[in-house]
C-alpha cells in the first residue's frame, strides 16, 4: 500500500527508536528530564527564540498560544481556511472562548493591508498565521510577508502567533533558517512529527515571559504532566538533527507526482506550482466525486484523502520514494480511466 494521505504516515526512523530506548528519563514538571530539556533548548535556538516548551500535539500548542495571549471574548484574526479555524475542533471558540475574525486569502497568503484593516476594525488581540498553509496546498509565507503581516499587527498592539506545524517545510522550500520565518512572531509552534517523523509532540517557542505563561496554561490543559515525555523528546532531538534538510526530497517528489497527475485526463492541479509536499487535485473532469475516487484508489493500493467533494489530496513523506511515486501515478491513472 502506498500511503499518501499525510506526512503523519512517516513513522520514526531506526535512529529515533534507538534514542527512545536509551532516553534518560526524569520528571518533566521539575525539569529533571534531560532529553526534554535539551529538545526545548535546541528547538528554541533553531526558532530564534529565548525559550520553548514541549506539547503533546501541535493543536495543543496552538491552543496554548491562544490562551496565553488572549482573554475570553477577545478577537483573533486568521485566514478563513486556516488549520486553527477549520481543523482543530473549533477549540478557538469552544475552549478558548475567542471570536475568530476570518480574512480570506487565496493561496493561504493574507494581504497585509486587509489584515491590518480587520485588526483595526475588530481591535483583535492576536493574529494567527499558518506556514505552510495546509488547505491551500502547503503554500509558504516568505520571511518578508511574515514581517509585513507582523508589522501590521504590531501597529495596533496585536500579538502574532505562527502555526508552524510544517514550518520546516517552508524553511527548506525558501532556503532560509527556521529562525528567519519565526522571528517576527511573538510565538511559534513547530510539529515534530509530520515530515520530521518523530512519533508525536510539538514545540511552542517565544520569549521567556511568553513561555512562562504558556507553561502555566499547558499545565492546566494536562499537557505539562506527560510522564515519560522524554521518550518522545529523544526522538524529537533526532528529528531536528537529521530530518529537516531531507524535506527537500519530499518536495521534489511532490512536484514529480503533480506533473504526472496533471497529465491524466480529467485531473487538474489546484495548487500549481506545488511549493512543498502537498498536492491538491481537482477531479471535476472525471465525472466522479473525490470520495468515490479515494475509495477506488484504496482498493487499487494507493491511499489518499478527499479534501472536499471535488478535490483529492496527496502528501509525500519519508516513506515515499521515487519508485512509489511512479507506481502511485500509474495506479491513479488506471483508476481514473476506469471511473470516467
Amino acid at each position: 500500500m502506498i500511503d499518501l494521505r499525510s506526512d503523519l504516515c512517516a513513522v520514526p526512523t531506526d535512529a529515533m527508536w534507538e534514542a527512545m530506548r536509551r532516553a534518560e528519563l526524569g520528571w518533566p514538571r521539575f525539569g529533571e528530564d534531560v532529553s526534554l530539556n535539551l529538545l526545548c533548548e535546541r528547538g528554541a535556538a533553531l526558532l530564534g527564540k529565548p525559550a520553548a516548551i514541549w506539547a503533546p500535539t501541535c493543536g495543543m500548542a496552538n491552543l496554548v498560544a491562544l490562551l496565553t495571549f488572549c482573554e475570553p471574548g477577545d478577537r483573533v484574526v486568521l485566514e478563513t481556511s486556516s488549520h486553527v479555524l477549520s481543523s482543530e475542533g473549533m477549540a478557538i471558540a469552544e475552549i478558548a472562548r475567542l471570536e475568530p475574525r476570518p480574512v480570506l486569502a487565496p493561496g493561504g497568503r493574507p494581504d497585509p493591508h486587509a489584515v491590518e484593516q480587520e485588526i483595526g476594525e475588530s481591535r483583535a488581540a492576536l493574529l494567527v498565521l499558518e506556514n505552510t498553509h495546509t488547505r491551500a496546498g502547503g503554500t509558504v509565507l516568505s520571511a518578508g510577508l511574515t514581517e509585513a503581516l507582523a508589522a501590521a499587527a504590531t501597529r495596533h498592539g496585536c500579538r502574532v502567533h505562527v502555526d508552524g506545524a510544517r514550518l520546516a517545510n517552508a524553511a527548506v522550500a525558501l532556503g532560509v533558517p527556521l529562525a528567519e520565518l519565526a522571528g517576527p512572531a511573538d510565538s511559534v509552534a513547530l510539529s515534530l512529527n509530520k515530515g520530521l517523523s518523530a512519533p508525536f509532540g510539538a514545540l511552542l517557542a517565544g520569549s521567556d515571559a511568553v513561555v512562562g505563561r504558556a507553561t502555566t496554561i499547558l499545565h492546566r490543559l494536562g499537557g505539562a504532566t506527560v510522564h515519560r515525555a522524554g521518550i518522545a523528546a529523544a526522538a524529537g532531538l533526532v528529528a531536528l538533527d537529521t530530518m529537516v534538510e531531507r524535506l527537500a526530497d519530499d518536495h521534489r517528489r511532490a512536484r514529480e507526482l503533480a506533473a504526472q497527475l496533471s497529465a491524466i485526463a480529467g485531473l487538474a492541479l489546484r495548487n500549481d506550482p506545488v511549493e512543498t509536499n502537498i498536492v491538491l487535485v481537482d477531479v471535476t473532469g472525471t465525472g466522479a466525486d473525490a470520495a468515490t475516487l479515494v475509495a477506488l484508489l484504496d482498493e487499487a493500493g494507493v491511499r489518499a484523502m478527499s479534501f472536499d467533494p471535488s478535490t483529492m489530496r496527496f502528501v509525500t513523506h519519508r516513506l515515499i520514494g521515487d519508485d512509489e511515486i511512479e507506481r502511485a501515478a500509474g495506479l491513479i491513472a488506471g483508476v481514473v480511466a476506469a471511473a470516467t
